[in-house]
């Protein structure tokens, strides 16, 4: 019983792989989706980008901010 039920199911796993395999093969884009951060349109729409734009950002804000220099002698 249980390795019918096991069959079966695998059955079904294949089949559903197959069907997501040939909707990729033969969708009308014909393009795998774009999975990186740094080049899906959607998440650069949101500004969420990959660790490395984040942290250049991040260092040029520092940047910014270091170069305008201290306002008051308690920042030293």
């Amino acid at each position: 019983m249980f390795l019918q039920l096991l069959l079966i199911s695998i059955v079904f796993l294949g089949i559903a792989f197959m069907g997501f395999a040939v909707k990729i093969v033969f969708s009308k884009k014909s393009e795998f989706p774009e999975t990186r951060i740094g080049h899906n349109k959607e998440l650069r729409k949101r500004k969420i980008y990959c660790i490395k734009t984040e942290q250049k950002i991040i260092d040029k804000n520092i940047k910014k901010i270091n170069s305008i220099g201290p306002t008051c002698s308690s920042c030293l």
